[in-house]
């Protein structure tokens, strides 16, 4: 099956695609579009793309900007014309930066040279930024919000000067919305590939302290290099560049059913909801910071900034909420079987949930499987499952649990 990954994405279900493509097949039509309601990394959605129309949609803004690059047409625009361009903006406000900061980009250089770790953890404790200093100078027309947020804690001041600078560039090159998302989907990936913290995610940095070795090794790798390296991968033969008419949507999953394109064009729903309380906005609130750049104000609580140096206005999800989820959930079941229309649910839960813990589950397995059958009667509700290891960043060992894969046929 079809795969193509920009993130190490909570719960992704990229290395299950055959056990969802083997179990759904029968209950698509081919006539209509398939949605994919909680798209997250969207490689359910992409998987599909190659033999159907598929509409995608996530409440989070960098999860539909990765939707949107995944579900586009090929790129047609001069790759070399297009390396040029975003080469001669980026050295532009790179050069900038320096003006101004570059004494601190010096010093950090010649600390990782000299693999002085010790030094440079010290080093970034006078680095101005906004959670450590009130007197951060805001340059006129540069793009500074990573090298004043989140340089000498997420990434390195070097990083930082380079994701600010890659994001100029994107911002001015763009000619379209599909050009922009492939461009902030390839700064994604880069940003995934040298965030400080743990498997990718971006829900607080490491502890330098505690990390000398991994604190090194991620300093050193270069943003712009792994940039252009999933820019290639776009370019590539082996990017599914068809486009059915493909759709994209960023809304809170209760309002995309109100949608009248989605009543009418849409046969088949595949949805992966949350499974636990961890709002995935905590996970991933780096990329909507970079993807609006708006210079967002911080978190601040009765303990001062938050660990993750999160900002204001992060998005909220009820099906992350065990007081609120079955009940709003239910209403995609009954939407579905109000408007005929098949409906596969995805979710992983313990295999043996009277030794493993439950208690940050929003929903049970059997909470989910009797709601289908209350709405659309036991002889149409087909469920499978089988044997997965999830990754923990809670625990050092992967979780063993069962993925389920829930499928309502309509009648």
């Amino acid at each position: 099956m079809d795969s193509f990954s920009i993130l190490n994405y909570q719960g992704s279900k990229k290395n299950l695609i055959s056990f969802i493509h083997s179990n759904t097949i029968n209950y698509i039509d081919e006539h209509k579009a398939i949605l994919d309601i909680f798209s997250g990394s969207c490689s359910v959605g992409y998987s599909y793309k190659q033999n159907y129309r598929v509409f995608a949609n996530d409440s989070e803004q960098y999860s539909s900007i990765i939707a949107k690059a995944l579900l586009c047409k090929a790129l047609t625009i001069n790759k070399q014309e297009l390396t040029y361009g975003i080469d001669k903006l980026f050295y532009l406000n790179t050069d900038k930066l320096s003006s101004c900061l570059g004494y601190y980009l010096k010093k950090e250089f010649d600390l990782l040279a000299n693999d002085e770790a010790i030094k440079l953890i010290g080093f970034y404790k006078n680095y101005p930024t906004i959670w450590n200093s009130q007197k951060v100078s805001y340059l006129l027309d540069v793009y500074n919000l990573f090298s004043t947020y989140y340089a000498g804690s997420y990434f390195g001041i070097k990083q930082a000067f380079d994701i600010d600078s890659l994001r100029f560039a994107i911002e001015v090159i763009s000619q379209n919305n599909n050009i922009k998302s492939v461009l902030l989907s390839c700064l994604f990936f880069a940003m995934k590939e040298c965030v400080f913290s743990k498997d990718g995610h971006m829900a607080q940095p490491l502890n330098q302290e505690k990390n000398l070795q991994r604190l090194q090794n991620q300093r050193n790798k270069s943003i712009t290099q792994m940039f252009y390296k999933k820019l290639s991968e776009f370019f590539s033969d082996s990017f599914v560049g068809v486009d059915n008419g493909n759709v994209v949507f960023n809304l809170d999953f209760e309002d995309i059913l109100k949608s009248q394109k989605v009543q009418n064009e849409v046969g088949f729903i595949y949805a992966d909801p949350p499974y636990t309380d961890m709002q995935y906005s905590r996970y991933y609130h780096l990329l909507n910071v970079v993807s609006k750049y708006n210079y967002p104000a911080p978190t601040v609580t009765k303990n001062g900034f938050t660990k993750g140096l999160y900002t204001e206005n992060r998005f909220q999800s009820k099906l992350s909420q065990k007081h609120n989820c079955m009940k709003t959930f239910s209403n995609l079941i009954d939407f579905a079987k109000t408007y005929n229309k098949n409906i596969a649910i995805s979710f992983a839960y313990p295999k043996d949930p009277l030794a493993q813990k439950t208690d940050r589950y929003v929903m049970s397995i059997e909470e989910i499987i009797s709601a289908c059958k209350i709405r659309y009667g036991n002889k149409n509700v087909i469920v499978e499952s089988m044997d997965y290891s999830h990754s923990n960043n809670r625990n050092t060992q992967a979780k063993k649990v069962l993925e389920y894969l829930i499928v309502c046929r309509g009648v």
